[in-house]
C-alpha cells in the first residue's frame, strides 16, 4: 500500500462495485471537498439511525 492511501481493512473496504473504491489521499480529498454533507449512522438498542449532517476535514 502507498503512504499515500489510507489503509483498508474488512470494515472499510467497498464490497459493492470494488472497482469504484479508491482509498487514495488526492481521490478521497477531491470527494469530501465537494460535499458539506455526510451521512452517520448508528446503532442504539438494536434500532438504527442515520443522521444527516454537516462535516470538515482538516
Amino acid at each position: 500500500m502507498s503512504q499515500n492511501s489510507y489503509p483498508t481493512s474488512a470494515r472499510n473496504q467497498v464490497k459493492r462495485r470494488h472497482d469504484r473504491g479508491f482509498y487514495d489521499h488526492d481521490t478521497v480529498h477531491r470527494i469530501l471537498d465537494s460535499s458539506m454533507l455526510c451521512h452517520v449512522s448508528y446503532v442504539i438498542d438494536g434500532q438504527p439511525y442515520c443522521t444527516p449532517t454537516f462535516f470538515w476535514r482538516e
